[in-house]
């Protein structure tokens, strides 16, 4: 790799870091460190791996398959089944949760405190409007983004974050207390859920397609330089997560003697802002938390924009789409955050183990060689659990049906229902394979 492309490295790292560190990043590490305490550890390596491991092979998943698009990494199962999926997740992602989210999360803990009592919802729709507005003229000109947000408004958010983390670490709020909740038993799993909410996994196919045409946009040729570039730049964002989730792990975890148990991060972090640096913690977390959401929705309007345009054949312009993403996303914003939360928890509990199967059956995709009944066998299987997940999470009694899964499937009762049938499809594929 030449020196050229070496210097690539840390901008496009920082820009891809940035995509993915929004809303959800943010506000529920903190919580996972009050309830898991003692156990932090594993809580904190369970939400690692499905927020940062899982994120970063999605990259890679998209980096070796060759593909240009989200829907070529489900491709082998049918192209109406990966289509289908690809399109789920764009909506998740996109208009439905995860973009709304960024201007909800951005104006509850960062700028509502900063207003007099009676202006909140006149507040929130004077802000998401002037949040959305950025996000479109910062969109409409993909070719900026790198030195938009790559160069300018990401060191913006790890300096502001450095500045909080440092004071955690030199005057801690206080010790260690005993879990609760599912923490006490489960932890790795449980903070394996949790990672669901930052939604990560599900950007990283869509930020995956739009980090290799960044590259290719800045002169690298070659499938093999560039999917090495895409590679380095990955592990550049994951670094700066994990380091930045552990630390608001601890952060959490160490400041219940203080705080007391809160049941919002954003409150959480609020409380700790104000504890360390008084009023100023304010305007550094207000800081902290636009820029982190921000860049999230510049970089999921962007993807998602650019997807939908290339499935409609260029019939839709990029900008019209562009400018849908932003009006639709500032309509949602204004229901509330507690509301989006709640119901983007169902729909994650049903899409997160089917993209998971999809980055693994790809990351090992030379070891079956691609081998199509396979892919079927295992993700025909993974769907019809992850439906069920969903369906749990969201509270629907599926009466003798979950009554007998309960019974006989081993993880379902903690969610994790779908891994042996995921096993088991693999098995039958291979078995189908040997025989046909």
């Amino acid at each position: 790799m030449d020196k050229k492309n070496l210097r690539l490295i840390l901008p496009i790292g920082l820009m891809l870091f940035s995509f993915f560190f929004g809303a959800g990043n943010l506000i529920f590490p903190p919580i996972l460190g009050q309830l898991s305490g003692e156990n932090i550890l594993p809580a904190t390596l369970g939400f690692c791996l499905s927020g940062v491991g899982f994120p970063l092979l999605g990259i890679l998943a998209m980096a070796v398959s060759g593909g240009t698009s989200p829907d070529d990494l489900a491709a082998p199962v049918s192209p109406l089944y990966a289509k289908l999926l690809t399109i789920l997740c764009a909506l998740a992602i996109g208009p439905f949760f995860a973009t709304p989210r960024t201007a909800a999360v951005s104006y509850d803990i960062g700028f509502a405190n900063l207003l007099p009592p009676g202006y909140e919802t006149a507040g929130l729709g004077v802000y998401s409007a002037f949040f959305f507005c950025l996000t479109y003229f910062l969109s409409v000109n993909p070719s900026k983004i790198v030195n938009s947000i790559g160069k300018i408004l990401t060191p913006l958010l790890l300096a502001c974050l450095g500045i909080l983390i440092f004071f955690v670490i030199t005057e801690p709020m206080g010790s260690l207390q005993a879990p609760r909740l599912e923490y006490i038993h489960v932890p790795f799993f449980k903070g394996f859920q949790e990672g669901y909410n930052t939604m990560d996994l599900l950007c990283s196919l869509l930020f995956g397609a739009i980090t290799i045409k960044t590259i290719e946009g800045l002169g690298v040729k070659g499938r093999k330089e560039l999917t090495k570039l895409c590679i380095l730049a990955g592990l550049v964002a994951a670094a700066c997560l994990t380091a930045i989730y552990a630390a608001l792990s601890y952060t959490g975890a160490a400041s219940i003697e203080t705080t007391g148990l809160v049941q919002s991060g954003g409150q959480l972090l609020d409380k700790i802002a104000v504890h360390y640096m008084g009023y100023g913690g304010k305007i550094i977390l207000a800081l902290i938390i636009f820029c982190a959401c921000i860049t999230t929705s510049i970089g999921l309007t962007t993807s998602i924009s650019g997807y939908f345009h290339e499935q409609t054949g260029g019939r839709l312009s990029y900008q019209r789409l562009v400018t849908y993403m932003c009006l639709f996303s500032f309509g949602v914003s204004n229901v509330g955050l507690n509301n989006i939360i709640e119901l983007a928890i169902p729909v994650l509990f049903m899409l997160y183990p089917i993209v998971i199967v999809v980055v693994l059956l790809n990351i090992c995709r030379k070891i079956f060689r691609g081998c199509k009944i396979i892919f079927r066998c295992c993700l025909w299987l993974t769907t019809i659990f992850a439906v069920f997940d969903g369906l749990r999470a969201a509270g629907i009694d599926t009466g003798v049906i979950n009554a007998f899964l309960v019974k006989n499937i081993p993880m379902y009762e903690i969610g994790f229902g779908w891994i042996f049938p995921c096993i088991g499809g693999i098995i039958i594929g291979f078995l189908l394979k040997k025989i046909f």
